[in-house]
């Protein structure tokens, strides 16, 4: 991944999990908000890197719903496995996921986003565009893309899944994660023990 992209997953990243807002707030505009939230965080120079850190993660873990997303990525798996191992893998998945999308940090750049549409794929479900804004802030003639896809659940609108250069954060970790199962018959404890692992050598390296 180039550092331009890498730069642009930190700041899609933030908006992923920015949380929920009234459902009546247009997309287009939460996911412009939540960009904007996310940049202001990136762009403090009074906050030292542990600061930062800390601030995005704390951002990550507002409202993050990864039981929903990790039941999604375990798939059959999850059908089978006992309700403590689901607990304690969506426990794993949590870290996880907030100490990879923070580890991005050291990719940004002042790049931004900026939202120029949506596309409507039913109620309450819509996909939003937006284009990467380099820290010049002049527009690139082919700029990265990056699409958010917002659900309305109940009286609320989050953002539950986003793509970058035509890969999808949600669909990507699912099938990392179906692949270490079908080479571990399965065995969700297993899982759950190698994604602490992995969440520990994530926040190790943060720390070098």
């Amino acid at each position: 991944m180039n550092f331009c992209v890498r730069g642009v997953v930190a700041v899609a990243a933030l908006v992923l999990f920015a949380g929920p807002v009234a459902a009546g707030t247009p997309p287009e505009d939460f996911v412009q908000r939540s960009v904007d939230r996310g940049v202001a965080i990136m762009k403090d120079s009074t906050l030292s890197t542990a600061e930062r850190r800390a601030q995005v993660e704390a951002l990550l873990g507002t409202v993050m719903n990864t039981r929903k997303l990790a039941l999604f990525c375990l798939g059959k798996a999850g059908a089978t496995a006992s309700p403590a191992d689901i607990d304690a893998f969506t426990a794993a998945f949590t870290a996880f996921t907030k100490a990879k999308y923070s580890a991005q940090l050291g990719g940004y750049g002042g790049q931004s986003l900026k939202v120029t549409g949506s596309v409507a794929r039913g109620p309450g479900d819509s996909v939003v565009t937006a284009v990467l804004v380099p820290p010049s802030g002049v527009a690139d003639p082919d700029p990265i893309k990056v699409l958010f896809r917002v659900l309305g659940e109940g009286d609320q609108l989050g953002v539950v899944d986003a793509s970058i250069v035509g890969v999808w954060f949600g669909m990507a970790q699912r099938d990392d994660i179906q692949g270490y199962l079908a080479t571990h018959n399965n065995d969700v404890a297993a899982l759950t023990a190698r994604m602490v692992q992995m969440t520990a050598d994530l926040n190790a390296g943060a720390t070098r």
